[in-house]
């Protein structure tokens, strides 16, 4: 399917957004990712300053959440290559006190994280907890909440960028 570069990126939207987030699925099995994926694709689609010259957005929008992936993948192997692993001779007492430095480090950036999302609106903080810990979709929260599919990818976004600016901001 093919769609001239004239077509409305709310078209393309609709009628690709489904089956770009299911490919995404199928190589990272996970829903989140693959929806914070797909959503990133369409945002760049959006920012792209000349779309007149794409001749096929469809192709354009799956090739850029492809690069989106690559990326992703790599981040993935970064992260990896940084854990450090603990000998297998380490005393149970050690890994008892690595646990409990674990959750007190997670506890502190939980209670950071929800002090930094109370400055976001109450529609944002209810798209974002609808989005990251009830799973609905964005246009399932777009229906819940009687308000467009825009709008809950825009506080998303608000959200997500909040909730990084405060780790950052502490660490």
């Amino acid at each position: 399917m093919s769609f001239p570069a004239h077509q409305s990126l709310q078209e393309l939207y609709v009628s690709c957004h489904g089956e770009l987030e299911t490919v995404l699925y199928s190589r990272v099995r996970c829903r989140e990712t693959a929806a914070d994926i797909c959503q990133e694709a369409f945002v760049r689609l959006c920012r792209s300053e000349d779309l007149g010259s794409v001749g096929n957005l469809k192709a354009y929008l799956f090739r850029t959440a492809q690069n989106l992936l690559i990326d992703y993948y790599r981040s993935q192997t970064v992260r990896s290559a940084a854990i450090v692993e603990w000998p297998e001779d380490t005393p149970p007492e050690a890994e008892d006190l690595r646990c409990a430095e674990t959750v007190a480090l997670g506890e502190e950036d939980l209670d950071r994280l929800i002090e930094g999302m109370s400055s976001l609106s109450p529609l944002c903080q209810r798209i974002f907890y609808l989005n990251r810990f009830e799973g609905l979709k964005q246009r399932e929260i777009a229906e819940t909440l009687n308000i467009s599919v825009r709008t809950v990818e825009e506080n998303i976004k608000r959200a997500l960028l909040q909730c990084a600016k405060t780790l950052d901001g502490f660490e």
